[in-house]
């Protein structure tokens, strides 16, 4: 019996190869990296907030206020905007450290596709370091911000650039070796 070596033949272990070389170099990139595993590429570094527009809510009268989020009220100084929601497990694990964060810089939270109810119990659990809350109900306001999933925060310096994102929760490692020097550079 004969074996007769053809593209078609060839065409599952070409494939596999090219996965594994691909896996390879990407595995090797993280490690050589582990910082840049949570630092996805943002249309918006470099550039001011997006001119949305937010409604704000007060969690203690689970209510929304008549008015939207003010972002000028921070101006000439750093500040923080941090999507989150009730329902995300890895919000509550950030949670100790964007209280922390807040004890350096305001942070703006946006509820994402949440309650205000649920967003009230969820604070009230593991506190409010909030300055100002808004409500992103239908998710659009996290896709003008190029928001991936929750948790995400994003870094705004003195002049109202977007300088720093991170996707995911934020852990102390990365608070203190990437987030506290650009917000304490100021």
């Amino acid at each position: 019996m004969k074996f007769k070596i053809t593209i078609y033949n060839l065409l599952p272990l070409t494939l596999f190869t090219s996965i594994v070389v691909v896996s390879a170099v990407v595995l090797y990139e993280v490690k050589k990296n582990p910082s840049n595993q949570n630092s996805i590429n943002s249309q918006l570094i470099g550039k001011k907030v997006p001119k949305v527009k937010i409604q704000k809510i007060n969690v203690l009268k689970e209510a929304i206020e008549n008015k939207s989020l003010d972002f000028k009220k921070y101006t000439n100084e750093f500040f923080a905007v941090n999507f989150y929601a009730s329902w995300c497990a890895p919000c509550r694990v950030e949670s100790p450290v964007i209280e922390n964060l807040s004890k350096v810089v305001p942070i703006v939270g946006i509820a994402y596709k949440d309650k205000i109810k649920d967003t009230k119990k969820f604070l009230g659990n593991y506190g409010n370091p909030y300055d100002q809350i808004g409500l992103d109900t239908l998710g659009k306001i996290a896709i003008e911000w190029g928001v991936y999933g929750v948790p995400e925060t994003f870094i705004i310096n003195a002049n109202g650039k977007i300088i720093y994102r991170h996707a995911g929760p934020l852990l102390y490692n990365v608070f203190k070796s990437e987030v506290l020097p650009l917000v304490r550079g100021k």
